[in-house]
């Protein structure tokens, strides 16, 4: 009886497409023009369809607005993490320029006014800056504060990891709930879609190019 992969269908899709060039190509996942072994790439699809299948949290005792806050922080933390794996396969690392380089800047610019328009006043900047914990992350936060568009994406990467080590709220430095669930939401949502749209992309070559990839 033949496996069912339409759990993982769904939330990337052409997940089958891909499993069969990789077993074709002797379990290698080269020609997606990945890195690492066919269990990095199964892992890394588990995890992404984690986060695409994130509903929310339910909390007692919590006001429905900072509830909100913490769903979103959970979601980017699992959105991130995603795509931190599909980095690792791609062999990119911050600022992921070679990662990027076939995405349209249209879509990063837009998300870098849609997150400054939440947070005109730089409270959760300048609360991720306080509390940075790593040396980039405060390198790449200072540059998008200053209005380097694509350095938006390190708004992910800190709250992730700030988060992760309980200090950031679902208020930090008195940004309304509500902002930071836009913000979350927004970063987590361009990062499935980018993941979807790079993947696709990879797909439709290796299909191309065939088996002598």
């Amino acid at each position: 009886m033949a496996e069912d992969y339409s759990h993982l269908e769904l939330a990337l899709p052409g997940f089958s497409r891909a499993r069969g060039i990789v077993k074709a190509g002797g379990d290698s996942i080269a020609p997606l023009g990945f890195v690492g072994t066919k269990f990095d790439f199964y892992r890394f699809v588990n995890r992404f369809r984690l986060v695409t299948c994130f509903v929310g949290l339910k909390l007692d005792g919590f006001t429905e607005e900072t509830a909100s806050g913490y769903e979103a922080l959970t979601r980017i933390f699992f959105a991130w993490s995603a795509f931190e794996r599909y980095a690792e396969m791609a062999n990119d690392r911050p600022p992921y320029r070679a990662l990027f380089a076939h995405h349209p800047r249209k879509h990063v610019r837009e998300l870098a006014s849609h997150c400054r328009a939440l947070d005109p006043e730089h409270r959760l900047i300048d609360f991720l800056l306080d509390q940075s914990i790593l040396p980039a992350h405060a390198t790449f936060l200072a540059r998008y504060r200053d209005g380097h568009d694509f350095s938006v994406l390190t708004l992910a990467a800190s709250m992730r990891h700030i988060f992760a080590h309980g200090i950031l709220t679902a208020h930090p430095n008195g940004l309304p709930a509500a902002n930071l669930s836009n913000i979350s939401r927004s970063l987590g949502n361009f990062l499935i879609h980018f993941i979807r749209s790079d993947f696709a992309r990879r797909l439709e070559l290796a299909e191309t190019l065939g088996p002598t990839l």
